[in-house]
């Protein structure tokens, strides 16, 4: 009987209910549901009024539902799902989360073993469009059932007090188990109003219960989210005078935190060092104090002191597991705001460094490898970069040495990109040989080198393969860029009717040989086929499109390309020739739509449409000539190459400081800062 006993109360020990508020959840509802199954042994659902599909869902996955009248009040529904719950284990998640799977292998091992009453695992909340990373907050979401055991707080309902109420004596572990939380991606925030319904219903607490400092912080959270700076402001600090002892409340560390915040938006600086002196004093091993100590003391010019802060920042790393993060903070985003640092202050090898730490720590990241290849080319240490590539990083496939050299280009560093084309494993296959061919090919027209481009071209063309209208395409291009034999030639290629059509450009060269420039390229081909939104996967060979889309090219990459070639071999009147080509076709398209908008107004016709269909309002010369933007955007590319180009020359000026020897010149530090502070790619999303 007592060992019958004994299987019986180690049986309902390890029983797992998990507990949940729905309303109007169906989107979210099922990867929610699907993170737990055949993790927890029960499910309560209480729901506060969906219209949608939301119960139907729970039911699928074998959830008890419990219906509640809403009452402005989460606490309240979440104890009458308390209620119903059977497990001697509650674990709570709303819809908008999912548990991580390793915490699904892990979470019977800590209900197994731990003699603590409550767990906390770590939430990691997703912010805007979900790409920059995410906040990272231990949160007590586990703990052991009992009648007493009941939440309080009408919004950011808390567990911890009735456990500690009930014992005193309660004991807490933070595990390593993770959460993922996006209900306040930018999305899901508008749709539902989320920040509203949070302030009236914190405002409403605040009523009841004034002397309540956990309250006014939250409010604070709610104003910073949507840039109320003063009003967060003013919530932090009624809160921070409330709290009796900060190193014994739990959400002190991230409260003066979030007070540095605002005073940073506000650009009260001094009074943010201050405030921030006093909080390291009191949380010394909080790595988000010390990044924001070092952003305001470069706010006050003092870039050796944030050096420092930044320095410390990443020896302490993340910091302990009761500490509210960012993630990256001491590692990846301290590096690259230390590179940035670095930058400015024109010590480029450390900032050199300081990148290539940022992408150890995080290989995903391309901002800074721009920055990296960027300071390289325009200090005059292109040839390094293979080099460094080596020694610092371990690219072991292709898709990562495609994206690297997708980068190159984008950053003009040609040579080194054409180093490392040649580390590529060997094309298997004649179509491939040719995809690659063509990109080398194109890339050669970037450079200049359009004697070299026209021998690859030619190669493909002549094998008349499924590579071979593109091929030709170009060298029409190339002809019609060189002015040689064009008048008595029928273009094929539609860009080239254009700019045939248009003007006589190509005539003459001012300065340098076809044959004086080096070669190299990439990445260009997959855009010219089709993808023009996607830089990074244009620069892989496996974003090359298929022939089928072989003739859907968009004339303002080709543009583009043409107008860097012209820079790169010093053929300024073709350049200028271009520019004005391109700005007479956006001028047409410009008043074409003025033209249209004005007749529609006239009408009493309402315009519905933010952007009108170019194609209804003039006849496209090429593929993709109504779009402005793009137009626009290559033709300013175009004046910025020139400008780089030209301030390039300027770096390599000396001067005599004595018979037989020569210095650069002063001003060599601030031309090189202007270069590299030239808008281009740097890999952050738009």
């Amino acid at each position: 009987m007592q060992a019958h006993q004994h299987q019986r109360q180690r049986s309902q020990a390890e029983r797992i209910s998990l507990c949940m508020i729905v309303k109007d959840e169906e989107e979210m509802l099922p990867r929610c549901l699907e993170s737990v199954r055949d993790v927890v042994d029960e499910i309560i659902v209480v729901d506060t009024g969906s219209s949608d599909l939301s119960v139907a869902i729970a039911r699928e996955y074998g959830a008890s539902v419990v219906e509640f009248a809403w009452c402005d009040d989460f606490a309240a529904a979440r104890n009458a799902g308390l209620e119903q719950a059977s497990g001697d284990w509650i674990l709570f998640l709303d819809a908008d989360e999912a548990l991580e799977a390793t915490a699904r292998e892990q979470i019977r091992s800590w209900t197994e073993v731990s003699g603590c009453d409550g767990l906390f695992l770590n939430i990691h909340n997703y912010t805007g469009s979900g790409q920059q990373g995410a906040t990272v907050n231990p949160v007590l979401r586990l703990f052991r059932s009992h009648p007493e055991h009941r939440f309080k707080g009408r919004i950011h309902e808390q567990i911890a007090a009735a456990i500690c109420e009930r014992n005193p004596e309660a004991a807490f572990h933070i595990t390593d188990m993770v959460i993922h939380h996006y209900g306040y991606q930018t999305v899901v925030v508008e749709r539902k109003d989320k920040v509203n319904r949070n302030v009236r219903l914190l405002q409403q607490a605040v009523e009841e219960e004034p002397d309540q400092p956990f309250h006014h912080y939250n409010l604070g959270v709610e104003y910073l989210r949507v840039g109320e700076a003063e009003q967060a402001l003013e919530s932090f600090g009624k809160a921070r005078k409330m709290i009796n002892d900060a190193a014994v409340t739990s959400y002190a560390h991230l409260l003066l935190k979030y007070e540095v915040r605002c005073l940073e938006h506000l650009e009260r600086w001094q009074e943010a060092l201050e405030l921030m002196d006093a909080a390291l004093e009191l949380f010394p091993e909080y790595t988000d104090l010390m990044h924001h100590r070092a952003i305001c003391a470069d706010a006050v010019g003092d870039t050796d002191a944030a050096e420092m802060w930044l320095r410390k920042a990443v020896q302490q790393g993340p910091p302990p597991a009761i500490f509210h993060t960012e993630e990256g903070l001491g590692t990846y985003q301290t590096w690259y705001t230390l590179g940035r640092l670095l930058e400015g202050k024109a010590d480029l090898e450390g900032a050199v460094d300081a990148y290539v730490e940022t992408v150890r720590a995080k290989s995903s990241l391309v901002p800074p490898l721009y920055r990296l290849f960027r300071i390289m080319r325009v200090s005059g240490r292109e040839g390094q970069i293979p080099a460094v590539m080596e020694s610092r990083f371990a690219m072991s496939s292709e898709e990562a040495l495609s994206k690297v050299l997708g980068i190159l280009e984008q950053c003009h560093c040609y040579d080194a990109a054409l180093e490392l084309l040649g580390e590529l494993p060997s094309a298997s296959s004649s179509e491939q040989r040719e995809k690659r061919s063509i990109a080398e090919a194109v890339l050669h027209v970037q450079r200049g080198d359009w004697s070299s481009a026209r021998l690859k071209l030619e190669t493909v063309k002549r094998k008349k393969g499924s590579f071979a209208p593109m091929a030709a395409r170009w060298l029409e291009r190339l002809q019609w860029l060189s002015g040689k034999e064009r008048q008595e030639m029928k273009f094929q290629d539609a860009f080239t009717r254009w700019l045939m059509n248009g003007s006589q450009v190509g005539e003459g060269r001012e300065s340098a040989s076809e044959e004086e420039s080096g070669s190299t390229g990439w990445g260009k081909v997959a855009v010219e086929m089709g993808n023009r939104s996607n830089m990074e996967n244009a620069a892989t060979l496996e974003g090359v499109a298929d022939a089928d889309h072989a003739e859907l090219y968009d004339g303002w990459q080709a543009l583009g390309l043409m107008l860097e070639g012209c820079v790169q071999s010093g053929r300024w009147q073709a350049l200028h020739g271009l520019i004005q080509r391109g700005r007479q076709l956006l001028d047409e398209v410009h008043d074409a739509t003025e033209k249209r908008l004005a007749k529609e107004r006239s009408q009493g016709e309402q315009v519905e449409r933010d952007i009108i269909d170019a194609e209804k309002l003039i006849r496209e010369p090429f593929t993709g000539a109504s779009d402005t933007l793009s137009g626009t955007s290559w033709l300013v590319k175009g004046l910025i190459r020139a400008a780089d180009h030209h301030l390039a020359q300027l770096t390599s000026d000396t001067e005599q400081v004595e018979p037989g020897k020569r210095q650069r010149l002063s001003y060599w530090p601030v031309i090189q800062h202007i270069r590299l502070e030239l808008p281009g790619a740097d890999g952050f999303e738009g």
